[in-house]
This record gives structure tokens, C-alpha cells and sequence, in this order.
């Protein structure tokens, strides 16, 4: 960085320091304005706080609390106490709830008493040998643990998320719940209610590729997603992948956990897009990120809708609730282009780890 590069950070950050609360959004609104006049665009941003201490909203009390735990997977994410104070905000959104954090036996030892300190449950896990394709093998054990102890305090349903996530969205245990209830899970197979998955990272034409990244479910349920054996097999960190149908052959990442599930709960995986749309149908269900307030400070954090676009359909647009609802309810009245998946692969501009997998949350 030269000499004026950084003398124009400094009066960045000079300028931003000197904002703050209705004085921040006109300095945000005059910048959209101005981005407006530049392109043909419409611009809009949502700012969201960072710490527990200025989230003042509540979930509504209930007459009757289900026995819930919230699985917090990966490894810590120091950065801006974001782990913890996370935590602290899910101590005001999720009542009765047990909060565990599933981490690795090397976190720092501060900052685990601190998130013991808000009564959360550490379990210290033993990095796997072997950590898989994406770390996905990181995943599969760390999620399993603290499914594992939800189950052992009791909970009838869990929500797994991630460290380096975070919800805002007030009554989603209530919202998770009656979702299970309103849509019953396809009968004739080895699973009790459906799981409930989020649209980032769900991708419509990418079959069995279910967002990995929030999970929720019936506790049994989401120990048969999450018990399954590790993937052994070795793959360099690209692929060679070069259409759909290619990429699924490997089955790496959401797609080897899901097809493990539908394995283990007596359901024949055909390959196909069809059948790809029918399994969201039958045995899942996909809320909106928005419905969440899902937040993820990594990989284009600044686009709040990172794989939407409005010029034509992509190979890799979102699975959002509109769409799964409309499977859920009419897949029988759909054409499915089956030929999509002998199209190149559309890569997310914003980052490959969108489109190639979650696995586990990066050890920086």
C-alpha cells in the first residue's frame, strides 16, 4: 500500500468515525443516491448491530415451550467477540433453550469461559484425523456431538447453526416448530418430521444440495442426518467439474450428506433433477434467510442477496420458500428441464466455497 492509499483509508475511517446512528443512514442514503445516478440500479442496504447490548427485541412468551436446543458447530470466531456475543443474542430470542457450542479442543481457553459464562454448554471435540473434502469430515463430527448432548438434556428438537453465523429474528423456535407441524414429512420412509433448511447455499438446480449451514429438525431426526459415517475418499481442493451432472458425480459436500440421509432412511437416489426437487418436496423444507434474518460476515458479506439476479435464470439461483412451496404443492404440473444439469456450472461471483460447499466453518 503506498503513501496515498493509505492516507485515503485513514480519512475513511477518519469520516466513519465521526458517524453514528440517524447521522450513519444519511451518510448510507446520500451514498445510494449517489450510486443510483451513476447506474440504472436500485440500491438499499440493512445495517444490523453488532453486539448483544443493542438488540432489544424478544421472542413472544408461549403457554408452553417445546424442549429445544440450539447446536452452535465449528470453530470460534474471535474476531468482534462475534461467537459469543451471538450467543449472548440467542440468549434473548431463544428462551428455554439449551445453547451448546460444539468446538475443538484447541480454542482459546478465555474465550470459552466466557461463553461458559453465559451458560452455554462447550463440548471440546478432537480434531479428525482425516478432516475430508472441505473439512466436511469437521462437520459431521462436531454437528453429531452436539446433537448428541441435545438429545442427552432432553431436547425433542434442535437447531444446528454455525459459529461464524448468526440469526437476528426474534420467535424462530416457535416459527421452526410450527413449520414441522403445518408440512408432514412423506410417509413410508425412516424419518419422523421433515428438516427444515435455509435458501442460502440451497441451490434449485444443483439436486441433493441442501444447505448444510442451518439445520432443524426432530432431535432423531437430525441425528440420522448428522451420524453418518465420514467421507474418506481424497479429491484435490478444485474439482474438475465442469457441468451440474459432473459436480454431483463426485457427491462431496451437501450432496454426500444428503444422499447419506436419504440412504439411511430407505429412499433410492436416481440422479436426476426430477427426483433432486422431489426430495426437497417429500423430506425438507427451505425458509428464506430473510425469514431468519441470517447473517454471515464472509464471502461477499456487503451483498445481502449474493445470488440473485435479474437478467436471466441461473444454473445457480437459490432454492428461496416461494419455490420450495411451489414443489411442495405442484411438482406434478412442472416441466423439469432435466438439460440444465449438462449446462456449465455458474460459479457465485462472490466466492467458490458458495457454490462448492459449506463444510466447516474455516480455521482462520
Amino acid at each position: 500500500m503506498n503513501e496515498k492509499d493509505s492516507f485515503k483509508k485513514r480519512l475513511v475511517r477518519a469520516v466513519i468515525s465521526s458517524l453514528s446512528g440517524p447521522r450513519l443512514k444519511v451518510a448510507i442514503d446520500l451514498l445510494a443516491e449517489e450510486l443510483e445516478q451513476k447506474e440504472p440500479v436500485f440500491y438499499s442496504a440493512h445495517l444490523r448491530p453488532g453486539a448483544a447490548s443493542r438488540v432489544g427485541t424478544c421472542s413472544d412468551r408461549l403457554c408452553r415451550e417445546h424442549k429445544f436446543a440450539l447446536v452452535l458447530q465449528g470453530p470460534l470466531l474471535n474476531e468482534d467477540d462475534f461467537t459469543l456475543e451471538t450467543i449472548r443474542i440467542y440468549k434473548k430470542h431463544f428462551a428455554e433453550t439449551a445453547i451448546i457450542l460444539s468446538t475443538w479442543e484447541d480454542e482459546d481457553s478465555g474465550a470459552l469461559a466466557a461463553i461458559e459464562r453465559e451458560g452455554a454448554t462447550v463440548l471440546l471435540n478432537r480434531m479428525p484425523q482425516f478432516r475430508g473434502y472441505h473439512n466436511i469430515n469437521c462437520q459431521i463430527l462436531s454437528a453429531c456431538a452436539g446433537v448428541e448432548k441435545a438429545k442427552e438434556f432432553g431436547a425433542a428438537y434442535v437447531l444446528k447453526t454455525r459459529t461464524d453465523q448468526r440469526i437476528y429474528a426474534p420467535n424462530c423456535k416457535e416459527f421452526l416448530i410450527n413449520l414441522l407441524h403445518a408440512f408432514p414429512v412423506a410417509p413410508g420412509f425412516r424419518q419422523k418430521q421433515r428438516l427444515i433448511s435455509v435458501s442460502f447455499n440451497t441451490a434449485k438446480y444443483r439436486p441433493y444440495s441442501l444447505s448444510d449451514m442451518i439445520l432443524c429438525g426432530e432431535v432423531d431426526d437430525m441425528l440420522l442426518f448428522w451420524g453418518c459415517a465420514h467421507d474418506r475418499r481424497d479429491f484435490p481442493d478444485i474439482l474438475p467439474a465442469r457441468t451440474i451432472r459432473e459436480w454431483l458425480a463426485y457427491r462431496v459436500c451437501e450432496v454426500y450428506l444428503v444422499t447419506e440421509f436419504l440412504n439411511r432412511i430407505g429412499r433410492e437416489v436416481k440422479w436426476t433433477l426430477e427426483d433432486g426437487w422431489r426430495v426437497y418436496a417429500d423430506h425438507f423444507c427451505i425458509v428464506d434467510q430473510e425469514s431468519l434474518d441470517l447473517y454471515w460476515p464472509k464471502y461477499g458479506r456487503h451483498l445481502a442477496q449474493r445470488a440473485l439476479s435479474y437478467d436471466r435464470i441461473r444454473n445457480n439461483q437459490e432454492l428461496t420458500f416461494r419455490e420450495w412451496f411451489n414443489l411442495y404443492s405442484g411438482l406434478q404440473n412442472k416441466i423439469v428441464p432435466e438439460e440444465i444439469l449438462d449446462q456449465e456450472i455458474e460459479w457465485l461471483e462472490c466466492s467458490w466455497h458458495l457454490f462448492a460447499g459449506g463444510g466447516e466453518p474455516d480455521k482462520e
